[in-house]
């Protein structure tokens, strides 16, 4: 008897040990979860102040399309935003953008984003821009077979005064840069093969 009741307080013992392991267990995982949630939730949040600090920083920022009809384009509510872009007809649903004007030493950020319905081996943009004097028909020629240097001649690469990267759907990248203070025309192109040809190009007014 004793015997008995010595393995039945025995396994109550052990009983009660698990069944308080499995709530130790069972809480723990209430309070992971939670602490994840928490944490997924502020890294949202905190990715959001940070595009708010980008967009906010006081820098003049330009939103550029690249389009299949090899042309650099701004959405309306850029050309209602910023009176110093300089806009051709109606593109789409776009506003095709000719030109962009800016002070002497100014801050500039332009954001370029591709939009295609093709492949980036057949449809890709960058944005390169020049140096006063520079032979951009010759620049964009040399650049054709550059494919390894996203395609900037190596030769013309001291003449380059900011250039993004070469672009497929989907895919942007801003730069930021002080624009020259030398007044004059500073010719922007895109480089990929065939698109310079294609009047994929514009102006930087300087003045």
């Amino acid at each position: 008897m004793f015997s008995n009741s010595g393995m039945f307080l025995n396994r109550e013992v052990k009983s009660k040990h698990i069944s308080n392991k499995m709530k130790h267990l069972f809480i723990s995982s209430i309070i992971f979860a939670l602490m994840f949630a928490l944490i997924a939730c502020g890294g949202g949040e905190t990715a959001e102040q940070v595009e708010e600090e980008v967009i906010d920083d006081g820098v003049r920022t330009i939103n550029i399309i690249g389009t299949d009809d090899m042309k650099f384009v701004v959405e309306p509510s850029a050309v209602e935003n910023d009176d110093r872009l300089i806009t051709g007809g109606q593109a789409g649903q776009y506003i095709l953008l000719e030109g962009i004007e800016a002070e002497p030493g100014e801050e500039l950020r332009i954001r370029l984003t591709t939009i295609s319905n093709l492949p980036a081996t057949a449809m890709a943009h960058n944005l390169a821009i020049v140096e006063l004097g520079t032979d951009v028909d010759a620049f964009a020629r040399a650049s054709i077979t550059a494919r390894d240097n996203e395609y900037i001649a190596p030769d013309f690469e001291d003449q380059v005064i900011v250039t993004t990267r070469m672009l497929g759907n989907g895919e942007t990248d801003t730069i930021t840069f002080t624009v020259p203070e030398e007044p004059g025309e500073y010719d922007y192109v895109c480089t990929f093969p065939g698109h310079f040809a294609g009047g994929m190009v514009g102006v930087l007014v300087v003045q």
